[in-house]
């Protein structure tokens, strides 16, 4: 039951992530509210010398994105009780609350800072589940696990490969339902869609609480 759990919120949280990565997509000019590659990359294009970048905007996305990191590496260790699953749900409650409430002629990136912190202290909180690494914020690592266990799985028949691909691809599912669910509410409601997303924090609360429950029965 206990890894059950843990799986069931895993998935959960992936669509979670991809419902924040698609809305960030559709309503704020295909930017990525989940990750920080393509914002380093305009940086490291602005000391190439392209200076038509608001450089100072972008940095303050990329600190805040470590901020979360820090806050979720840090947090654990200055407040023992301190439930960090928990914590990352209601911040993702709080980033999706706060960007629904955002005036319409707000920054496309500034808009995203929110999801900057919330998604960094996400891919912190809920490092994998079933025993394997996986992310819940985005997908290329896992579309490489995906792929790399069902190719060894068909050379070799290892029932392992078999386990491990079929756990990413359920992690893809969730992450890309989320995605997909993210247009049709943002063409409906707009910068206001993101209040659906609470529907699955409501959901991941619920699982989390649940999780907890269950690890406290086991020790006992």
């Amino acid at each position: 039951m206990q890894n059950r759990l843990e799986r069931w919120s895993h998935l959960n949280m992936a669509l979670i992530g991809g419902f924040i990565g698609g809305y960030a997509i559709v309503n704020h000019h295909d930017l990525l509210g989940s990750a920080q590659t393509g914002n380093m990359i305009a940086l490291a294009l602005y000391v190439g010398g392209m200076h038509t970048i608001d450089w100072l905007v972008r940095l303050l996305g990329m600190v805040i994105y470590m901020l979360g990191i820090a806050i979720a590496v840090l947090l654990p260790k200055k407040i023992e009780s301190i439930k960090l699953k928990r914590f990352s749900i209601l911040l993702d409650m709080a980033s999706l609350l706060t960007v629904g409430f955002l005036p319409g002629k707000t920054d496309h990136f500034v808009a995203l800072y929110p999801l900057f912190l919330a998604s960094s202290v996400q891919l912190c909180s809920f490092p994998g589940a079933d025993g394997f690494t996986c992310s819940s914020i985005f997908s290329t690592n896992n579309l490489r696990q995906c792929t790399s266990s069902f190719v060894e799985y068909f050379c070799s028949h290892d029932r392992e490969a078999l386990r491990k691909g079929k756990f990413y691809g359920k992690v893809l599912f969730c992450f890309h339902l989320g995605a997909a669910l993210s247009y049709p509410t943002s063409q409906a409601m707009g910068l206001k869609s993101a209040w659906l997303g609470l529907i699955p924090c409501a959901v991941a609360l619920g699982l989390n609480d649940r999780e907890n429950h269950t690890n406290v029965r086991c020790s006992h």
